[in-house]
């Protein structure tokens, strides 16, 4: 197994979000490692990671929504012996047509968001979300 780098961490997160708003279902599962674990930004508890992926390909990738989203700088903090590595960030997300749970549309905007990602390989070497956490700050 390659140790991991800042470099390789700040660019897996550029195509996480490269992915994401380019509404790829199938990209977006496979970042997710099989025993993940993921708290959305709306969220009230964690959810298995590919379920997530899942639930965001119905909500957001329908014909009719669009994604966009920006990110800050990325901290990446290496853990171990090179294997694991965190990153933390701030982003701004916005969706049009979102589906509801309800089979509506909504609009979601989130202006101050801040991410956490923990990567690390899997048995067979290949790099995987483990744990993701996205939320917001309320600015009132």
């Amino acid at each position: 197994m390659n140790k991991l780098s800042a470099e390789l961490i700040r660019a897996e997160v550029t195509r996480f979000w490269k992915v994401f708003c380019e509404k790829d279902a199938l990209s977006l599962a496979e970042f997710y490692g099989h025993e993940s674990s993921v708290f959305g930004s709306a969220s009230p508890r964690s959810e298995p990671g590919r379920l997530a992926a899942t639930r965001r390909q119905r909500e957001y990738f329908g014909a009719h929504s669009t994604i966009k989203a920006t990110f800050g700088h990325i901290e990446v903090q290496l853990l171990g012996d090179g294997t694991a590595a965190v990153a933390d960030y701030t982003f701004t997300f916005q969706a049009s047509k979102v589906m509801t749970a309800i089979g509506g549309t909504t609009e979601e905007k989130i202006q101050h968001g801040r991410a956490t990602q923990v990567f690390a390989y899997d048995p067979d070497g290949k790099l995987h979300i483990i744990h993701e956490h996205l939320s917001t700050v309320d600015k009132s």
